[in-house]
């Protein structure tokens, strides 16, 4: 599912962990389902070719390959409910050979104690209609209504499983999967946080208190999306600054550096525990 796909630009990630409100398998097999209803629809561009893969296990064994996801979605939605090591989908405007769009889910972390899942799609222009951009974040709001994620994003012109600031701060993956719900992993013009450092920041009253979101859903079963602006187009550097500033007491601490391998990433090149022990010595003078 990590392969780049030149054609898309826009990516929606999400990991869920050993405190998923539901089995990984089920949420799997709904975010394929909200996907290809809510982003990959026939209506949407006339996707109507389409192709799966599914592989139970890390060495490869039973694959399960399906074409046209919709008329066999009984058979692939059995694949996805045990949780497969890797799962795959594509969809294309005929006579395009290349994917319009990809939704995906990987185990990871040690003994594949997460699930990775993912959707990328071409926005184009759209990235800056803020119907579309609505309609981006209404569907990460419905394939993780029941999960409550340790993390969740929507980037532009990012297709990399890890964040920008993991690159940056160089953190292990696995660290930062095992640590999710206790340091954010990063953040983008959506973000996800989950329960634990939702509490953390003082809840959906306090984070729309500072200015920085223009958006805040709460999903059921826990956690928070948090949209920084109206539009994906309109995330800049001053509005990544502040949302920078309004996670700071839940990011990783370090200064971040150039990382060779992301050439423009989207993250605020400052410690985020110094801007945190800053408002702690104002706050001792008040």
């Amino acid at each position: 599912m990590d392969d780049e796909t030149p054609s898309t630009d826009v990516t929606l990630r999400a990991t869920l962990d050993e405190r998923a409100a539901a089995p990984h398998g089920e949420l799997l097999a709904h975010w394929f389902r909200t996907a290809t209803d809510l982003l990959f629809s026939t209506a949407e561009g006339e996707l109507s070719d389409s192709w799966a893969l599914v592989t139970e296990s890390i060495d490869g064994a039973q694959e399960v390959r399906v074409r046209d996801v919709r008329t066999h979605w009984p058979h692939l939605a059995d694949a996805l409910r045990p949780s497969p090591f890797y799962a795959a989908a594509g969809f294309r405007e005929p006579p395009s050979v290349d994917d319009s769009g990809r939704i995906g889910g990987v185990r990871a972390g040690r003994g594949g104690s997460h699930t990775e899942l993912s959707a990328q799609l071409r926005g184009g222009e759209r990235v800056a209609d803020a119907a579309w951009c609505a309609h981006l974040v209404d569907f990460l709001a419905t394939a993780l209504d029941g999960a409550d994620p340790a993390f969740a994003r929507i980037d532009h012109l990012s297709f990399e499983e890890t964040t920008d600031l993991e690159a940056a701060l160089k953190r292990p993956h696995r660290q930062a999967l095992r640590e999710s719900r206790t340091l954010l992993r990063g953040y983008s013009w959506v973000t996800g946080l989950p329960t634990e450092l939702a509490a953390r920041l003082g809840g959906p009253t306090a984070l729309k208190a500072t200015g920085a979101f223009h958006t805040i859903h709460e999903l059921h079963t826990g956690g928070l999306l948090l949209q920084s602006t109206e539009t994906l187009a309109a995330y800049d550097h001053p509005h990544m600054k502040a949302v920078f500033q309004a996670l700071a007491p839940v990011l990783p601490p370090g200064t971040p550096e150039e990382a060779p391998d992301r050439p423009t990433p989207r993250i605020v090149f400052e410690d985020a525990s110094c801007l945190r022990a800053r408002r702690g010595m104002e706050a001792g003078t008040t």
